[in-house]
């Protein structure tokens, strides 16, 4: 009967499975990313004006009042960077505190 497993091999792969999946989500669990570093204005090519409707106010990087996640400093909601996206916070998770 080559092939076929029997209801004791069954339940020892399902607990050894199980085990499995216990220990990743305990690592999971414990793990610590490493803070965010943030790119100078310089290295960002940061500048102050928009380039066309494209502007830092309505990329999701932007944090209320006057922050980015990827570039240092006081950033204006009207300045530009090549780390500009359109994609939605939600569709890569919120980065301002009360989203």
């Amino acid at each position: 009967m080559a092939g076929t497993i029997s209801r004791r091999g069954a339940i020892q792969n399902l607990g050894a499975a199980a085990a499995c999946g216990l220990a990743g989500s305990t690592r999971a669990q414990e793990y610590k990313p490493q803070a965010q570093v943030k790119l100078s204005k310089a290295v960002a090519r940061y500048q102050d004006a928009p380039k066309g409707n494209e502007s830092c106010g309505s990329c999701p990087y932007f944090v209320l009042p006057k922050g980015c996640v990827t570039v240092e400093g006081d950033i204006s909601p009207t300045a530009w960077c090549p780390m500009y996206t359109s994609f939605a916070a939600l569709d890569r998770g919120a980065h301002s505190a009360g989203r």
